[in-house]
């Protein structure tokens, strides 16, 4: 402690060594958590007095000191010598010492040797996203797919942090090195246009991709998508663009009874989607006034449905009230239509998810696909939070049912990868509306099913109480940025890796956005690196420049081109 004692060894990864047999040791690692300084003298009661008059003791300040540090550790390892290099590979022993080492043993800092010795077996299948925190020693991960032989189905990854924390950056450069699994369908989510527009990405992931082999598809929902013809999701997007307030059917028990004629009458309209939205309309309309019973069933007092029937014989009767409707009901038929507003043709979300659950076929990679939920095309009623929670729960339905039926009709994982950003809106512990509410009780549902089908997920939120508790338990893998130390953030912390040094070394993550040069420090947990096979977290600082990823990860991407944004390139 004293030779480091003028440098950082506060989060470092160290290795100690305790002898078995002349040629049997065991090799352990661990994070340095905890650094306490002490002096003997300068506790003495005899000598405060002075302390406390001089600041020092001549001969005793400093000299005296002990250092102590408490180490957590991560993975044992059985090895031939206390250090490199190795005769043999090193295989993993356990996650604790059998027996506390002996007195006056060398504890080294982890250097890239050791971890190059200690995980020779794993070589050939690690990345490095980054250093070990505040090292410059680069941190082995394992970022899978879902069919290899060393997974058993997927599993689901959760990545947190506030603003300005990394999350993205992370979450980046893990898809981009899953991505160099060619069998595996990426398939994002994307509730606001990040992933779209590639805004705070630390390098092209569409590039990436495209420089792997794949096939990239940035698809609007507004524009490119073309929606089975759910008649019941058709007339709930209708609701939420106030189509039932023009029909002066405003109260909400009397909506749902309108949504639920109109629902039937869809049903008994052949090709509703592939006719044009002005003659659905028309007849839907004409269907609904001639309907004495129908209407009953949405309002039973005679006032109210007179009203209606007055409202209905108007729009159908005069032309510029009809084309005030009819200006509501076009966008919204027209997500279920063979072609968008502007005449270019739609791709079915059938086909789609075909192509991403499928993977890898006649030798070609599988696609990496986002669909964009956000409003580009103008329609602001798409940006309303109950209608994006609509639209998400039946394409994450049908996501669901396919990987179930590719599944049972074939027994193999399907190999495909969901991205959920901005999970805190629609995966919430706390959900704000009805919909909302629903699909965070589908994805619970979800994640627990799918797993073994190979249907794996990954959530980005800011928040770990945001989430809900249901999909939070499922994650096998989590990574926390900065800023989750109050309240039920840091209750949750707390539960993933107890009260101790390790907590507190989270803690201690400075502001990223605070710092001159950009670190992104993060606490993972789950069987993510070959250092660690315990429960204990080990501590990673996400690479900030593409360049460095590719330069510590030449034995998987070498010739492949930096992949930067435009904005990026000088």
């Amino acid at each position: 402690m004293e030779d480091a004692s003028a440098t950082t060894l506060l989060g470092d990864l160290v290795a100690l060594t305790h002898q078995l047999e002349p040629r049997r040791h065991l090799l352990a690692v661990g994070t340095v958590a905890e650094i306490e300084t002490r002096n003997r003298w300068h506790e003495d009661l005899n000598m405060r007095g002075v302390v406390k008059m001089h600041g020092r003791l001549p001969h005793l300040s400093t000299v005296g000191d002990t250092r102590t540090a408490k180490v957590v550790i991560q993975a044992v390892y059985e090895t031939d010598s206390p250090h490199p290099p190795f005769q043999t590979s090193p295989h993993e022993s356990s996650g604790a010492l059998g027996m506390s080492p002996s007195t006056g043993m060398p504890v080294r800092r982890v250097d890239d040797e050791t971890v190059g010795a200690l995980i020779s077996s794993h070589a050939p299948e690690v990345v490095y996203l980054g250093r070990i925190y505040r090292s410059s020693v680069q941190l082995p991960l394992y970022v899978r797919d879902f069919a290899g032989d060393q997974t058993d189905g997927a599993f689901h990854v959760g990545v947190f942090g506030r603003n300005g924390s990394g999350k993205t950056a992370l979450a980046v450069y893990w898809l981009a090195a899953q991505m160099r699994h060619l069998s595996l369908g990426v398939l994002a989510f994307d509730p606001q246009g990040q992933f779209s527009s590639q805004n705070g990405f630390p390098f092209d992931l569409k590039a990436w991709a495209r420089n792997l082999g794949r096939e990239v598809r940035g698809l609007s929902i507004a524009e490119d998508v073309r929606l089975p013809p759910w008649a019941t999701t058709f007339v709930e997007l209708l609701d939420g663009a106030r189509f039932f307030h023009q029909l002066t059917i405003k109260h909400a028990a009397n909506r749902e009874a309108a949504l639920d004629e109109f629902v039937r009458l869809l049903h008994n309209a052949a090709n509703w989607d592939d006719r044009q939205p002005d003659e659905v309309l028309r007849a839907l309309l004409t269907s609904l006034q001639g309907d004495v019973p129908a209407l009953t069933r949405v309002y039973n007092s005679k006032g109210p449905r007179d009203r209606v029937i007055g409202t209905l014989d108007r729009i159908l009767t005069s032309p510029s009230e009809f084309q005030q409707l009819a200006s509501i009901f076009r966008p919204v038929h027209n997500l279920f239509a063979p072609t968008n507003l502007a005449g270019r043709p739609r791709i079915k979300l059938e086909r789609l998810i075909h192509d991403v659950v499928d993977g890898r076929s006649g030798g070609q990679a599988a696609p990496y696909v986002i669909i964009d939920l956000s409003a580009r095309s103008g329609l602001t009623w798409l940006d309303d939070p109950e209608t994006k929670a609509r639209l998400i729960k039946d394409i994450a339905s049908n996501l669901r049912r396919v990987a179930e039926e590719r599944w049972h009709g074939t027994e193999r994982p399907i190999n495909c990868c969901v991205v959920f950003d901005e999970a805190h809106r629609f995966a919430s512990s706390q959900p704000a509306g009805e919909q909302t509410a629903r699909l965070a009780a589908s994805l619970t549902e979800y994640v627990r099913t799918t797993r073994k089908y190979g249907l794996g997920w990954m959530f980005i939120t800011q928040e770990v109480s945001a989430l809900s508790p249901g999909i939070y338990t499922q994650l096998r893998i989590k990574a926390f940025g900065y800023g989750l130390t109050t309240g039920s953030d840091l209750n949750r912390l707390t539960d993933e890796v107890g009260r101790g040094p390790a907590l507190e070394l989270y803690k201690s993550f400075a502001d990223p956005r605070a710092l001159t040069r950009k670190t992104y420090p993060f606490m993972l947990t789950g069987p993510v690196s070959p250092l660690s096979f315990t429960s204990a977290p080990i501590f990673l600082e996400v690479h900030t420049e593409v360049t460095d990823f590719l330069n510590a990860n030449q034995h998987l991407f070498a010739g492949l081109p930096v992949p930067r944004l435009p904005d990026q390139r000088q």
